[in-house]
């Protein structure tokens, strides 16, 4: 791309509107209005003779030649705003950290990691939401990061894996030991006796409602929790006749039997739990549909029981016997390992998700920032 003498007012404006996919979002961060910025991109356009960004309902997004424009410019004047900032008075405090993410996941594991920072002087300013919108709001420079619970895509921020959840199908003692009878008399009943015999690698199991039973009592906590938008789009589905089922309406595939020993565990056919409550985040069933196809390799087809838009108050719900979930492992590892919430579960390959530190490209004048960026990287593997 060959370009004239470009204006370098022009320049700083333009990499705004790249980094924040919108104008309204760079003008916010350059203290502008948004019909100068607009005014500000025209000017650009006319000087290089290409169009820099294609118009959206919602923002902008960059065409192939300001892809290449932000490429070539955007190290030099990350520099030059170094040099060329204040510097901030000897003994002056920096600006807040202004941090979001998903609440259950800041207020139970991230800010008890960031309390020391906080005890050395640093002021934060945390925010909670679903990602889409905090990715949003980090364009526009509302935040200085973001834990978000996908990847986000395009060029305009960074993203770094930060930790990885296991989740777990839960439920209170009460729960577990009648569902642990139901499938003891149901493997009792079966008929064909031909598929009787041990469990096959990746098979799930139920385990005891004994408190010290549960694989998972001793397990170190797991990482970030998502919000539930993060893990699957809705997926339509056809209701079919009859009361709801957790199993889909295909043929249903036989469950391998076997004969439990006192306190073993035995495997679980998910038929034993369509009569039990089921308590979710959302009226979608995100976490638990997803958990469901990766376990049992089917569908989820049901109508939650409770929803509550915040996975505490789901284990709060569950813990006092309201009924199952599928939860992150950080947030019910405590109740587990005290036999308060039993693990009902035990597939080899648990679903798992990845969630991510988010910041905007570039320089940032506040060096707290990059204390707490680099802090969450250096003792997530310990979640």
């Amino acid at each position: 791309m060959e370009t004239p003498s470009l204006d370098l007012n022009l320049l700083r404006t333009f990499l705004a509107v790249y980094r924040s996919g919108s104008f309204t979002g760079a003008a916010r961060l350059l203290g502008l209005s948004q019909p100068t910025v607009t005014t500000q991109m025209r000017a650009l356009e006319r000087q290089t003779g290409r169009e820099l960004f294609e118009r959206l309902p919602r923002g902008v997004t960059p065409t192939p030649v300001a892809d290449e424009l932000a490429a070539r410019v955007a190290a030099p004047l990350d520099d030059l705003a170094v040099v060329a900032g204040p510097t901030p008075p000897a003994g002056a405090r920096a600006e807040p950290v202004h941090l979001a993410g998903p609440a259950e996941f800041l207020c139970t594991t991230v800010l008890p990691a960031l309390a020391p920072l906080v005890a050395e002087g640093l002021r934060l300013r945390v925010s909670t939401g679903l990602t889409d919108p905090l990715l949003e709001e980090l364009r526009a420079g509302r935040h200085d990061l973001v834990i978000a619970t996908t990847r986000p895509r395009g060029r305009t921020v960074h993203a770094v894996p930060l930790a990885d959840e296991e989740f777990v199908l839960v439920a209170a003692p009460v729960w577990a030991e009648r569902l642990r009878g139901r499938q003891s008399e149901r493997n009792a009943t079966t008929e064909d006796p031909t598929i009787a015999g041990p469990p096959t690698p990746g098979s799930a199991t139920l385990a005891s409602a004994a408190p010290d039973s549960s694989p998972w009592g001793s397990a170190a906590p797991g990482p970030a929790c998502p919000d539930a938008s993060a893990l699957e789009s809705p997926v339509p589905e056809t209701p079919t006749p009859g009361p709801a089922s957790l199993e889909s309406s295909a043929p249903e595939t036989p469950v391998p039997v076997q004969t439990p020993t006192p306190g073993s565990a035995v495997l679980l056919d998910p038929a034993v739990l369509h009569d039990v409550p089921l308590v979710t985040y959302a009226e979608d069933l995100p976490i638990a549909r997803r958990y469901w196809r990766h376990v049992f390799g089917r569908r989820l087809s049901r109508t939650a029981a409770v929803t509550v838009p915040d996975l505490r108050g789901v284990l709060a719900a569950v813990a006092g016997g309201a009924g199952f979930s599928v939860l992150p492992r950080y947030l019910c590892q405590d109740l587990l390992a005290s036999g308060a919430l039993v693990a009902l579960l035990e597939p080899e390959d648990p679903p798992i998700n990845t969630s991510f530190l988010v910041r905007r490209p570039g320089a940032c004048d506040n060096p707290d920032v990059a204390r707490v960026h680099d802090l969450l990287l250096r003792v997530a593997p310990s979640w």
